[in-house]
Formats: structure tokens, C-alpha cells, sequence
């Protein structure tokens, strides 16, 4: 028998394809197409449109349409500040932190509030956000490479080789049992796996449902040099238990 959350999955999954073959559809449309009431139907929407899949308007649904891997999209971006948030309650006053060039690690950053941190980073993008004036910033220095502003090679590997940290708090484009956290970068992965190795601490990755069950092309880590995983509430169950029977501790969180 189907699990509920793969009935829903399923059933989810109809209503994109239906979308994915009409400009816009109405409720009662959909609701008629898949044979489920329109209350059904509203509350499915509402969770695929909080994933960044769809886009409600006058009463009508349809698919967030995408001309790129990196457009921005505000649900998103909703769902990978929530995990930040998260992730920053695991700094503490006076800790060094590593962070790596992920997104939501680096928005991380935002919600130390007041904390005094040390952070040490080949994300050239934190040096532009704002930090408590007691805190200390170091760029691992390196070959720069675009557009992500990642510090690379050998003088960023180095730098970490020569340092550790009491939390360190990463992003990946995949994690998964089989293949751990990975990238699509092969240089960034070499950083990403000497951060691993210097944190004294704890390793928090974070990553959205998008990320979980899936691999990139080059490992970072494995599963088991994770102590936290934080993620929403959209990722797949099933992979979540799989990664919890390796000793990682999951924190989903809600939007």
C-alpha cells in the first residue's frame, strides 16, 4: 500500500502535469481533471505554490515558468531564509564559523543578530553584507571564480588548512545517502571537503527539498560527517529517515 505522503506526491505531481499542458486552469477545473474535491485541490496548490512551482491570479492557477537554473524565485527564496534562520541559532558569541559559497549559508550570516563571530569564508559575497562591528571577517583568498564569487585553488586551500572552527554551516546542490553533499564544481568540493575536516564543532548543512535525494557531480562529504541537516517541510520523508538512520540530526522547518 502507497504511503499517504506518496498518494499526495502522486496526486501533486497529476496537477503539474495538467498545468504543464494549459496556459492557466481553474480550480473546479482541476478539481473535475483528477477527481478530488476543490477543497483538495486549494490546499495542494497552496503547498506547491509555496515550493515555487506555481502562481495563483484571479482565481486561476499555473507554472512558475523558468528561462535559467538560477532565476529568482520568491518562494524560494521564503523557504531558504526559514532554513537560515534556523541555522544561525546554532552559532554562538565568540564562535569561528566556516561558511562556503551556498546561498542559504551565506544568508546564515543575516540572523547572528548581535553575536560576535569570527568568520572565515571563500564566499566574496560576505564581505557585502552588513556584520556586528566587533565581529572579524576573513576571506580565504584564492583565484576568484564567477558568477557564484567563490575563492578557489590553492592559496583558499591553504588558508583553511592553516585554520578550524568551532560551527560550520553549508550548502550543497545535493545530498543525498548514497553520494553525501555535493556540488557541481569540482573546486568548490575540494574547499567544501577541508572545511568538513577543520570544524572542531558541529557541521550544519542546509539545504532546501529541492537538494534532498539528489547528487551532483563531485562530493563534499558524506552523510555521516553531518551532526544537523536542516531543511522544510517539503523534502521527501522517505530520504529524510534514510539520512536520520545514519545518526544526522534533522530539523525541518516550516513556512
Amino acid at each position: 500500500m502507497k504511503s499517504s505522503h506518496q498518494t499526495i506526491k502522486n496526486r501533486r505531481d497529476k496537477l503539474l502535469d495538467l498545468l504543464h499542458n494549459e496556459t492557466s486552469l481553474l480550480v473546479k477545473e482541476i478539481s473535475h481533471e483528477l477527481a478530488v474535491s476543490e477543497i483538495t485541490v486549494r490546499r495542494d496548490l497552496t503547498a506547491l505554490e509555496k515550493m515555487g512551482l506555481v502562481q495563483r491570479a484571479h482565481g486561476k492557477a499555473q507554472i512558475v515558468q523558468k528561462t535559467g537554473t538560477e532565476d529568482y524565485n520568491e518562494e524560494i527564496e521564503v523557504l531558504k531564509d526559514a532554513i537560515a534562520k534556523k541555522a544561525g541559532e546554532f552559532v554562538k558569541e565568540g564562535n569561528t564559523l566556516f561558511i562556503n559559497t551556498g546561498s542559504t549559508a551565506l544568508s546564515s550570516l543575516k540572523h547572528l543578530g548581535e553575536k560576535r563571530v569570527t568568520i572565515v569564508t571563500n564566499n566574496v559575497k560576505v564581505a557585502n553584507l552588513d556584520h556586528n562591528p566587533n565581529s572579524t571577517v576573513i576571506l580565504s583568498g584564492g583565484e576568484i571564480r564567477f558568477p557564484k564569487e567563490a575563492l578557489v585553488g590553492d592559496i583558499a586551500i591553504d588558508s583553511f588548512s592553516k585554520m578550524s572552527s568551532d560551527i560550520s554551516i553549508i550548502g550543497c546542490s545535493g545530498l543525498s545517502v548514497e553520494n553525501g553533499i555535493t556540488t557541481p564544481v569540482l573546486h568548490e568540493s575540494k574547499i567544501n571537503s577541508l572545511i568538513i575536516e577543520r570544524t572542531n564543532g558541529l557541521v550544519v548543512v542546509v539545504a532546501d527539498y529541492r537538494k534532498i535525494g539528489f547528487s551532483s557531480n563531485f562530493t563534499s562529504g558524506t552523510i555521516k560527517d553531518i551532526n544537523y541537516l536542516i531543511t522544510d517541510t517539503f523534502a521527501s520523508p522517505e530520504v529524510l529517515r534514510e539520512i536520520e538512520k545514519q545518526g544526522v540530526q534533522v530539523i525541518q522547518v516550516e513556512v
